[in-house]
């Protein structure tokens, strides 16, 4: 896989996503060893979701080596965000975290890409009915 063909499969994924009512590419910039995405879309329950992810390509591998993914309500108020900015030493998923809501405190969160977080949503918004 290519950055190119990265950041398009998660173009993709905000375009065929249930939960995804529009999205705006905010900036995009690739060359051949990385990539960059910043996204903002509107879900179908006026929620907003704003990516940013940072790529490399080492070995013939794409990895996701910077990500945020914030998901906040129409009001503006945090869901939930996951990124892996390394500012959370004590957590044993360290860089890896979550911030939920107005807890101030972050938790412990296993590594996810843009796919895990639509799952999250897809879930999450099927369980309150939207």
């Amino acid at each position: 896989m290519t950055i190119h063909d990265c950041l398009e499969e998660c173009i993709l994924l905000l375009t065929v996503s249930s939960v995804v009512e529009q999205f705006q590419v905010v900036k995009k910039r690739e060359i051949e060893t990385d990539g960059y995405l910043r996204v903002r879309a509107t879900l179908v329950d006026e929620s907003l979701l704003e990516v940013s992810m940072y790529c490399q390509h080492i070995e013939d591998t794409v990895h996701l080596a910077g990500y945020r993914f914030h998901w906040q309500d129409k009001e503006g108020i945090l869901i939930k965000r996951w990124d892996n900015a390394k500012h959370h030493p004590e957590l044993e998923t360290f860089p890896n975290h979550v911030h939920l809501g107005d807890d101030k405190d972050a938790k412990e969160s296993a590594p996810i890409n843009l796919r895990g977080v639509l799952e999250v949503l897809e879930s999450e918004m099927r369980i309150q009915g939207n």
